[in-house]
């Protein structure tokens, strides 16, 4: 639909067909206001339309703390683990508590974690690419760059393969090894996740550790890109 133009008394006025018709520029119509054309004008409207709500949108959503918190909950779901988050059981009876180091026991199998922002109430879970895998051995079988991340021989690392993004489920306890099921790319945890064998090219992301109230925490943010590169 077009915008009617208003008239002196204020009633809107209806564009005929010949009106709004333009040759080489030229009116058509007899009446002075043919020589308007409507659309240029609506899309005009809409582009400043669109730039004000662009602009204004940040302070009309920030008038409402509850939409506010809604909007940035939603984001801050998606991000990946920030210095300061706490540790979270991913799945099992204690699904959603927090881990401490007494959780994680001496070479057991690896669990499996979400970061939980602890002070904005977040659960990053809003990506499966957030997933974080925690273990601990013995700290003497520890490279130099592994054991300076580590807390009390608790270490923490991506869980999702770089090779194609599957979640790395699998654990060889005798060698110690992460395993990605789906092509079988090997991880060496002891030697900051580095590739043993297997398709992928990269290690995994490592998340550095420490504790806060007996919790464990993110010391800083993981460091490197999760899962594969993107490709050109």
């Amino acid at each position: 639909m077009h915008s009617w133009p208003e008239t002196r008394r204020g009633t809107p006025h209806r564009w005929s067909q010949t009106e709004i018709g333009l040759i080489g520029g030229d009116c058509v119509g007899k009446r002075k206001r043919s020589c308007q054309q409507p659309r240029p004008d609506r899309r005009r409207r809409a582009l400043l339309g669109g730039l004000t709500g662009w602009i204004l949108s940040p302070i009309l959503f920030r008038s409402d703390p509850a939409r506010a918190a809604v909007g940035d909950g939603v984001n801050a779901s998606k991000m990946r683990a920030q210095a300061g988050d706490q540790l979270v059981f991913k799945t099992g009876a204690r699904k959603g508590e927090v881990i401490t180091i007494a959780d994680v026991a001496f070479g057991a199998r690896p669990l499996v974690a979400y970061p939980y922002d602890p002070i904005e109430g977040v659960l990053r879970n809003g990506s499966r690419l957030n997933q974080i895998l925690v273990l601990r051995l013995a700290e003497d079988s520890y490279t130099d760059k592994v054991r300076a991340r580590a807390v009390d021989g608790v270490i923490a690392y991506s869980a999702i393969c770089t090779h194609e993004n599957c979640p790395v489920t699998a654990w060889h306890s005798d060698d110690q090894l992460f395993i990605c099921p789906c092509h079988e790319t090997h991880y060496d945890p002891k030697n900051g996740a580095r590739v043993v064998s297997g398709p992928a090219k990269r290690a995994l992301p490592a998340l550095p550790l420490t504790v806060k109230d007996g919790v464990l925490t993110a010391a800083g943010g993981l460091t490197g890109r999760v899962g594969r590169r993107k490709r050109n």
